[in-house]
């Protein structure tokens, strides 16, 4: 019985209390964001949808590599840097072994024989789309991730889309040139000729490197890419995820198939090829799963919504509750606040507040504000009653359509919905805000309630 005991427990706290507080302690919190994340990879791994996602990736990266690489090959050539970009490629493709070199000679072949100036105006904007529709392909990727059910806007992506073609390419390759500087320099030189320390402390750092720099990638991809605020520390979080299992599945692929010699004798020349398509595939799916990881640290109750559906309660209690804080910063003056900003500070996950935020909106009791960006209230908080909420809140556009309901049954709904107005049919957005914060509305509700039992 009391190993029982202890396994329920212990279940428990893998399936909600994990999710919903943070222990005391900075061990035991920083024990409890590894097992969250450990937990989250485990199951986005096993994820149909999510695979299916990277199929998709794969599909949109065979059509825009060579386009891809040819803006970024032209960005660097601007700054003389276009030599690097075959090492960088090489080491993203080192996994596949000596295919990857392969790989690598192919595309840089392509993208050298590229003549942009011979594709013409129509040639040009053709090149141009196949590399911004791969870059929308992720961001939508990310926001079904986050759950953003909003995209940018068409002058948003533009902006957005050409700062991360211009600027992201020179970055990931400064960044690589100065880490070749750091090592071809004579100091460094000086210090493996003179001590014995220094040369294994370099070569650990030598291989440390690369994966800081690709952590910093996907941080920065993570940070601004889906259209959601994201946190540094999520962002961060889901880049070193996303590295350290980028690193993990090219040294399982390199052991376990690039290193086969079955592919070779099944696929002859097209081995190449199928051993791409194979670590395109990991590849996209280790991107995917360091999102889901972001996501899940900056919205840890979102793991809990994720396994099952919200009820109407919980669409009730989000609602009210966005609504309530919502009009207690519209009396005392306050800027909008996001909904990301809401999302943290109810402990609600983005997705849901998103959900029901879009159907406040659409009913003409919220309105979302440019300058400053976030949520306000589009009628006068004692306007807004709040049986109204609740039958938006629990409204279902297929459920008046679908099922026949017998007379006895609808009568008894109605005179359910009757009794739900008669007892809080008078209450106000304004008087639910001033009684939470203990203003004078909480003599009023509890007047009505003592004349309601009389």
């Amino acid at each position: 019985m009391r190993g029982a005991g202890a396994w329920q427990r212990t279940w428990a706290w893998l399936h909600r209390d994990l999710w919903i507080s943070a222990p005391a302690g900075r061990g035991r919190r920083l024990g409890a964001g590894l097992v969250r994340i450990v937990l989250v990879v485990l199951r986005a791994a096993r994820d149909p949808l999510l695979s299916m996602e990277a199929m998709g990736l794969v599909y949109s990266t065979l059509l825009s590599l060579v386009p891809f690489l040819a803006v970024a090959f032209s960005v660097l050539k601007a700054f003389g840097a276009h030599y690097r970009m075959e090492p960088l490629l090489t080491r993203m493709l080192e996994p596949l072994g000596p295919a990857g070199s392969q790989v690598t000679e192919r595309v840089i072949g392509f993208v050298s024989n590229m003549n942009v100036g011979v594709l013409g105006a129509l040639g040009l904007a053709t090149l141009f789309y196949t590399v911004v529709s791969l870059v929308q392909k992720i961001e939508e990727a990310l926001n079904r991730i986050w759950r953003v059910r909003r995209s940018r806007s068409l002058v948003r992506r533009f902006s957005d889309y050409l700062s991360f073609l211009l600027v992201g390419p020179v970055l990931i390759f400064a960044a690589f040139t100065i880490i070749a500087s750091i090592q071809s320099h004579r100091l460094v030189g000086r210090l493996l000729a003179l001590t014995a320390v220094a040369g294994p402390a370099l070569a650990v750092i030598g291989h440390i490197t690369p994966l800081v720099l690709l952590a910093a990638a996907f941080t920065f991809l993570y940070r601004f890419m889906p259209y959601t605020h994201v946190t540094l520390e999520a962002a961060m979080v889901g880049g070193v995820t996303g590295a350290v299992l980028w690193h993990l599945a090219g040294l399982a692929f390199t052991a376990l198939v690039a290193g086969s010699t079955a592919y070779a004798g099944i696929y002859s020349s097209f081995a190449v090829l199928m051993l791409s398509l194979i670590w395109l595939q990991i590849a996209w799916l280790v991107v995917l799963i360091g999102g889901h990881v972001a996501h899940v640290h900056q919205h840890p109750v979102a793991y809990l919504v994720e396994q099952s559906r919200p009820g109407l309660s919980v669409r009730e209690r989000a609602g009210l509750s966005a609504l309530v804080e919502v009009a207690r910063r519209h009396l005392r003056g306050l800027p909008p606040c996001r909904t990301d900003q809401l999302g943290r500070a109810l402990q609600v996950p983005l997705s849901l507040l998103d959900e029901v935020v879009d159907d406040l909106v659409a009913r003409g009791i919220l309105a979302r504000s440019a300058e400053p960006r976030g949520i306000v209230l589009a009628r006068a908080p004692e306007q807004v009653r709040v049986v109204d909420v609740l039958d938006i809140t629990r409204d279902e556009p297929l459920a008046s359509g679908i099922g026949r309901a017998d007379e006895g049954v609808e009568r008894l709904l109605a005179v359910r919905d009757r009794a739900v107005d008669d007892a809080i049919g008078h209450v106000t957005l304004r008087t639910l805000a001033e009684s939470s914060a203990g203003g004078p509305g909480v003599a009023d509700l509890e007047a009505h309630r003592r004349s309601t039992a009389a």
